[in-house]
């Protein structure tokens, strides 16, 4: 079966806007100590797909070792937004990324999983002019696994049909939790060197790497 059914995650997918995403969190918690900050930091980068309201949960429960409410949480993660949607919106485009969406539109269907807020991808993605190309744009405060099966459930799409491309563990897994294919984008958040997924540095590379899935899927 062919693949026909493209689900993009945004940040260092279709845009170059990890380091903002970060830099983001480092203004919400200026005030945090040098320690507390590094420790965040880390979990931050290394789960990059995963949703600001999780990285707030565990910032606070596990490494502050105090609870949070699920409207403290809200009240920071709106916070979050209004720091980094501006720059969002001005990110460069990944390379190729465009150029795909306009040169394939008909020949796949495509949405949009993020880790990022639902209503906030879409403003971003209206400001960018390409929400245009994407049957759905789904996002936080849902995780990528539960929104992929929502997708995947609503649009009737064939999981045997359907792949992500994604640039963090966590698209990975919501991947192989609903058992759809996987190509990797090499953003620099993540080092796939160990995993035996097909990777790429730019979108112009996709439709190749698309083949290139296909290949070894028939092969299995």
């Amino acid at each position: 079966m062919e693949y026909r059914y493209i689900i993009f995650d945004f940040d260092g997918v279709l845009a170059e806007s990890n380091e903002i995403r970060f830099q983001g969190f480092i203004e919400l918690f200026r005030d945090l100590p040098e320690d507390k900050m590094t420790r965040f930091m880390d979990f931050v980068r290394a789960n990059g797909g995963l949703s600001r309201y999780g990285k707030i949960k565990h910032l606070h429960e596990t490494i502050l070792g105090r609870s949070i409410s699920d409207s403290e949480i809200s009240v920071l993660a709106q916070k979050y937004s209004r720091i980094v949607m501006e720059d969002i919106i001005k990110a460069r485009p990944v390379e190729g990324s465009l150029e795909f969406l306009a040169e394939h539109r008909g020949q796949f269907e495509f949405a949009v999983i993020s880790g990022s807020d639902e209503e906030e991808l879409r403003k971003v993605c209206r400001a960018r002019g390409i929400d245009r190309y994407f049957r759905a744009m789904f996002g936080s405060p849902r995780e990528k696994g539960e929104n992929v099966a929502r997708l995947l459930t609503r649009e009737k799409w064939d999981p045997e049909a359907s792949l992500y491309v994604g640039d963090s563990q966590n698209d990975y897994h919501a991947a192989i939790e609903t058992g759809i294919g996987f190509i990797a984008r090499r953003s620099g958040v993540m080092d796939w060197c160990n995993l035996d997924v097909v990777s790429i540095l730019s979108l112009h590379e996709l439709p190749a790497a698309i083949e290139e899935l296909s290949r070894r899927r028939s092969k299995a």
